[in-house]
């Protein structure tokens, strides 16, 4: 039995119009695989490649695992499951820019997708299908600005299974 998927996305750039989000710094991590800590590493590198397979397929370079963005993904992902919320602005973080500023993360252009999910037996392939369905979402995974990512999911204790995929663009340093 299937239960309805919602998905979600957010693209913000600094800069771009949006005040309180201005003034956002960038961290730059040289990781190449999910975080070991994470129980749920195989589902979010399987994401992870599926996103990389489609940016692949549509020309565009792969994007680089950034544990940071990781660990904020599996954050948004248990919060979102834990109180019972499903969005981008979460009620005690609030938008992805000031929970990505909050983790000392430092970026030019951000963006998130999300993804919730019932009785499915592969979820990481359902999310990147269903996000490659949707215009806004397939905006996210094929954004050519964007080169740092980051997955987390959570599961709840009736399967429910949340993932967040959190993309960046860091903020160039100044050169002298």
């Amino acid at each position: 039995m299937s239960w309805p998927v919602l998905i979600a996305f957010l693209i913000l750039r600094a800069g771009g119009g949006l005040s309180a989000f201005q003034g956002a710094r960038t961290q730059a991590s040289g990781a190449t695989a999910p975080a070991l800590e994470d129980p749920l590493q195989p589902l979010s590198r399987k994401v992870f490649d599926l996103v990389n397979r489609q940016r692949r397929l549509h020309g565009l370079g792969i994007l680089h695992w950034n544990d940071s963005l990781a660990r904020q993904a599996r954050l948004q992902s248990t919060n979102m499951m834990e109180r019972g919320f499903f969005a981008h602005v979460d009620p005690v973080r609030g938008p992805l820019a000031l929970r990505l500023n909050a983790a000392g993360i430092h970026w030019s252009r951000c963006g998130e997708n999300i993804f919730r999910e019932y009785g499915m037996d592969e979820p990481a392939e359902e999310a990147v299908e269903g996000w490659m369905k949707s215009p806004a979402h397939r905006m996210s995974v094929l954004d050519p600005l964007f080169s740092e990512t980051g997955v987390g999911i959570a599961i709840s204790p009736t399967t429910e299974y949340y993932i967040t995929q959190i993309f960046i663009r860091p903020r160039q340093s100044a050169v002298p």
